[in-house]
């Protein structure tokens, strides 16, 4: 069987790293997190559940993802969030694979979770990515961008059919903290990547991205929570490119 590596990085997330911790446990040879300066019990927690525990101070969310990559011992990783926790149908899958790989990345389904729900609603939406993978066929970039695996010429690719269960909602204050906070690197992405955005949509954004979420990626599904999700998440949408016509105002006026 081969080995495997996963790496989250983490700050603050003495609420939901435990469970992450010991569903990953039972798939992983290596657990390495790396810390950007929490001030609660996030390494206690890590220490306890026997992982690696590394500072290195926060850039952003892919720099972030690439050193902790890079400070893994084995070719195969998994690159997880801290709110994220395997499934047990994804775990005996996972381990299934392992003994055997028939590609060089696997992608997976994560689906969004309320807190303490043990299993994702009917008709929940999921979105794909790649995870799993070679590190001698794919790569966690340090480029500025969204954090996503980028495959190497001729990497062979697969999709596992379980899920990973995404907690990533506690509560509406933490909620927007993280939304608030992760907008700021979108803009100086689109800044250092000379992106521009109308006007147009800077008064359409909001609206239209609670439809999106509301219906198409269907957190209504979650009943009252679904509707201050989409809510939240709409409104992170629009702050990003408000944020950018801010900078823009700023900037305009120093010239």
């Amino acid at each position: 069987m081969m080995k495997l590596s996963v790496y989250i990085v983490t700050l603050n997330e003495e609420k939901r790293l435990e469970k992450t911790l010991k569903a990953a446990a039972k798939v992983a040879d290596e657990i390495v997190v790396v810390d950007s300066g929490s001030t609660d019990k996030t390494k206690e927690i890590a220490l306890k559940n026997k992982a690696k525990f590394i500072f290195h101070k926060w850039k952003n969310i892919s720099a972030q993802k690439h050193f902790a990559q890079n400070k893994c011992q084995n070719d195969w990783v998994l690159s997880l969030d801290a709110d994220e926790v395997l499934s047990d149908d994804l775990i005996r899958e996972i381990k299934e694979m392992m003994k055997n790989p028939e590609a060089d990345a696997y992608k997976m389904k994560i689906c969004d979770m309320l807190p303490n729900e043990q299993k994702p609603r009917l008709l929940a939406k999921t979105y794909n990515q790649v995870r799993l993978y070679n590190r001698k066929k794919a790569n966690m970039p340090d480029d500025l961008t969204h954090d996503r695996v980028v495959l190497g010429e001729n990497c062979r690719v697969k999709q596992l059919k379980s899920k990973v269960l995404h907690y990533s909602y506690i509560g509406l204050t933490q909620f927007w903290f993280k939304l608030n906070m992760y907008t700021d690197e979108l803009v100086k992405t689109a800044i250092a990547k000379n992106k521009k955005y109308s006007r147009l949509r800077l008064y359409t954004e909001m609206p239209r991205q609670f439809l999106v979420y509301y219906f198409k990626k269907r957190y209504f599904v979650y009943g009252t929570a679904g509707f201050w999700m989409a809510t939240s998440y709409a409104y992170f949408r629009f702050l990003k490119i408000a944020k950018w016509f801010e900078w823009q105002a700023w900037n305009n006026e120093r010239k």
